[in-house]
């Protein structure tokens, strides 16, 4: 089983279409999340992260970051063992 992965995303965000190209490229499945106009989400999101920016990537329920540590961990194989530690 591999571990779910959700982004929380705007539409206009281009951090937010790199994370999900990374992700399409590596034939991953996501769920996405969009935030426009979603305000209360957004701060509850906030709130449990302490992130301010988007994207926010979880894998499962662990909280990841952003584009540039998708990529990171991407880049040194913790992605994919991330996604196989169900």
């Amino acid at each position: 089983m591999v571990a779910p992965v959700t982004i929380y995303r705007t539409r206009v965000c281009p951090y937010c279409v790199m994370a999900a190209r990374l992700l399409q490229g590596k034939g991953i499945e996501f769920e996405e999340i969009y935030l426009d106009g979603a305000h209360d989400k957004r701060r509850e999101l906030e709130a449990k992260t302490n992130w301010f920016t988007v994207p926010q990537v979880f894998v499962g329920d662990r909280f990841i970051g952003g584009f540039t540590e998708l990529a990171t961990i991407d880049r040194n194989g913790e992605l994919q063992r991330m996604l196989e530690a169900t």
